[in-house]
């Protein structure tokens, strides 16, 4: 990725990188594992182990940082946590609209 599209933060483990919509988004670096992601799992109820199960290349440490950048930046990252669950709650509507309605569960 070129460097012009990745910053520094005040967290080590934390950089943003800049999406193709022009938006900077938080992420753990040297990934594309974006912080709100992960804030995503403990959210759901997801401890540490399955969360790092879920993203084998991250670390606990990186997974602690990712946290704290949470804690330091809550509006930024609350922001993009609901902007995706909207998005997935309009692909989900948009997927169960297009299903057949005569549709049978099969056990």
């Amino acid at each position: 990725m070129a460097a012009d599209k990745i910053q520094s933060t005040e967290h080590p483990h934390i950089v943003k990188i800049l999406g193709p919509s022009g938006i900077w988004q938080a992420a753990i670096k040297g990934t594309f594992i974006r912080v709100w992601a992960l804030v995503g799992c403990y959210k759901r109820g997801m401890d540490e182990w399955e969360t790092l199960q879920g993203f084998p290349t991250i670390t606990a440490a990186q997974l602690h940082d990712a946290l704290s950048y949470y804690n330091d930046h809550k509006d930024e990252i609350e922001a993009f946590i609901q902007a995706n669950e909207l998005a997935y709650d309009e692909d989900l509507i948009s997927e169960l609209e297009q299903q057949p309605e005569d549709q049978t569960v099969l056990e």
